[in-house]
């Protein structure tokens, strides 16, 4: 980042916080509370092909109306499938909305280590912050829940928006609410493809946060391992 960046963008999820305990622990605990027993074999594989239902719509889709009922089904069915791979009895999968409800009850945030020194650094230098999250409607909960949300001069929901990343609309919504130009903007987050190339092509800069060296050979922007190397290039 130079002295020319106005604005800086972050993604919620893994880049500012982390699920506590982790996904499969909360799925595993929510199954057991529940009395479904599962084939843990399988669940590596339940688990990727039910996250293929998070890749984002086409650029060129329409908006999408929210409601917590549409949240609530779509997050029933990504239950749905998990459990149609790993439940060891057929039967289980039906109650896929009941290991939804236990889920979210179980479900806690982490925030990482550096991210509130980062960002005060970032604020301390008149920088305007705002989020950018492929989210379900309760993200502005979610940050007021870890004291995160104070930081931020607004929150993207995409779920109250109506567009995911990598949507070009929700890039250029922030750039329009922080009241800078897109190349005056940095977007900060963990995916190359929703995060990094949909800020390219909405003109904004972008910086891939890549925490467990997922991605060595990525090159089309800069690649951190935590935030605190982002204020190396303030």
């Amino acid at each position: 980042m130079d002295r020319t960046t106005r604005a800086v963008f972050f993604d919620a999820g893994y880049t500012l916080l982390c699920m506590e305990p982790d996904q499969k622990t909360i799925f595993l605990r929510s199954c057991a509370d529940l009395g479904i027993e599962i084939d843990r074999s399988r669940l590596r594989e339940g688990i990727d092909r039910a996250s293929a239902m998070l890749q984002p719509r086409a650029p060129g889709s329409e908006k999408q109306p929210y409601s917590i009922e549409a949240v609530d089904r779509f997050w029933t069915q990504y239950q749905r499938v998990l459990l149609s791979y790993c439940a060891v009895r057929p039967q289980d999968v039906e109650r896929a909305e009941d290991v939804y409800r236990c889920f979210v009850r179980l479900l806690g945030w982490r925030v990482y280590d550096e991210v509130r020194p980062v960002l005060s650094a970032l604020r301390a230098r008149g920088v305007t912050l705002g989020i950018i999250s492929n989210w379900t409607g309760d993200l502005e909960d979610v940050l007021r829940g870890v004291e995160l949300r104070h930081h931020f001069d607004f929150v993207l929901d995409s779920a109250h928006l109506g567009w995911e990343k990598p949507h070009p609309e929700i890039f250029l919504e922030a750039v329009r609410r922080a009241k800078v130009s897109p190349h005056e903007a940095l977007h900060v987050g963990d995916s190359p493809d929703h995060d990094v190339d949909g800020a390219l092509a909405a003109g904004l800069r972008a910086v891939l946060v890549d925490r467990d060296d997922a991605h060595p050979a990525f090159d089309r922007a800069p690649r951190m391992a935590t935030l605190e190397q982002l204020l190396e290039h303030v």
